[in-house]
């Protein structure tokens, strides 16, 4: 093939994409299409149906019919599309003077619409005799060319229309808006989190390598695959369950090496399967909060005991530890941040209870998984 070719082959396919992407209609596109389609053209069959069973006792559609359906159906859809679109405009920007103007103004041009497409209609010559005759008598008529109630029963239904649209689009927008807020403040709580995590985890490589120890490494090799979780999973929405439990094992197996056999570590996990979600770094403070505000300055005696059960669609966690002496265990601002990401991810959906008497901290988190 030769370039000519090619490049009217790339032209052709540019032309069709940007045909379908223009005809390419949202569900409020539909609805109206729907709606002034049945209105004005279905119902208005309907109707000539339902005259012709009742006054002339037969039942059936002629062809003088169809044609009075689609010829009136097209110029008052055409009318009453264009009341639509203004009165969708003066709700948008809130004008209900100037709708109400627009309402007298558009009753008062309608009878003069009706007489030009009547006059339109009876010259053109493709149209059956009967109907171009019809039409040039209303023409010449002196009277309204509708009735008030005709005009009333139209405006309430392409009003209602009109107001459902707008408002499923202002509900819409809001929802939207809410969802970004909810985004924006969960990446802000997370970007907090990180830093205060990496910082807590620094300090303690940075308390071993002063005495120089042997699990500096280890505990630096850890580390390493707890921020390349961090990095790669931490802004995703939802990260299986299987993988946060592992980047919490990771961060357990931290403080054992930090802490080694001056406190006992119990970490137990039960019913987690493949396909369960959570959000990331979410069960974290809560763990890390036991061994930084906690145990940190226990000598003898200190534990810290974690457990991760899953039944069902629900999720539950127990965290334990002991309190040194004369130390308040309150939590920090991961506790804070956490408690606030559990209000927006899980509402209604998610119960913590906290209970501190002085010498065991416990936190108690149900989550109903979806």
């Amino acid at each position: 093939m030769n370039r000519l070719g090619i490049v009217g082959e790339n032209n052709f396919y540019l032309v069709c994409v940007s045909v379908k992407q223009y005809f390419k209609f949202d569900n409020y596109s539909k609805i109206e299409i729907i709606f002034f389609l049945a209105y004005f053209y279905f119902f208005r069959l309907l109707t000539d149906l339902e005259y012709n069973l009742y006054e002339r006792k037969h039942f059936g559609v002629s062809s003088d019919t169809l044609e009075n359906t689609f010829v009136f159906g097209t110029t008052s859809l055409i009318a009453f599309l264009f009341f639509y679109k203004v009165l969708i405009h003066c709700l948008e920007k809130n004008k209900l003077k100037s709708f109400l103007l627009f309402v007298l103004l558009f009753l008062f041009c309608y009878h003069f619409y009706e007489k030009a497409t009547y006059l339109l209609i009876s010259n053109l010559d493709f149209l059956s005799e009967k109907l171009r005759n019809d039409t040039l008598k209303w023409f010449s008529s002196k009277t309204l060319s509708y009735t008030l109630s005709y005009m009333v029963r139209e405006l309430l239904a392409v009003s209602a229309l009109a107001y459902f649209i707008h408002s499923a689009k202002q509900a819409e927008q809001l929802k939207t808006l809410k969802e970004q807020q909810l985004i924006s403040e969960l990446t802000y709580l997370k970007a907090q989190l990180q830093p205060h995590f990496f910082f807590n985890t620094l300090n303690n490589i940075y308390s071993l390598a002063l005495i120089q120890s042997k699990d500096t490494a280890p505990l630096v090799a850890k580390l390493a695959e707890l921020m390349r979780y961090i990095l790669y999973k931490a802004d995703e929405k939802f990260v299986s369950l299987n993988d946060e439990i592992a980047f919490i094992q990771n961060y357990v197996e931290v403080e054992r090496i930090r802490y080694r056999s001056a406190i006992r570590i119990n970490f137990e996990i039960q019913g987690i399967d493949e396909e369960s979600k959570i959000s990331p770094l979410l069960l974290l403070p809560f763990i890390e909060n036991a061994f930084k505000h906690g145990i940190q300055e226990e000598e003898k005696d200190g534990f810290v005991t974690i457990v991760i059960c899953k039944t069902e669609n629900e999720l539950t966690l127990e965290v334990k530890n002991s309190i040194a002496e004369h130390k308040e265990s309150n939590g920090g601002i991961g506790l804070v941040n956490v408690k606030k990401r559990l209000e927006i991810l899980y509402p209604q959906k998610q119960e913590l209870t906290i209970q501190n008497n002085g010498e065991i901290y416990q936190v108690s988190l149900t989550l109903e998984m979806t």
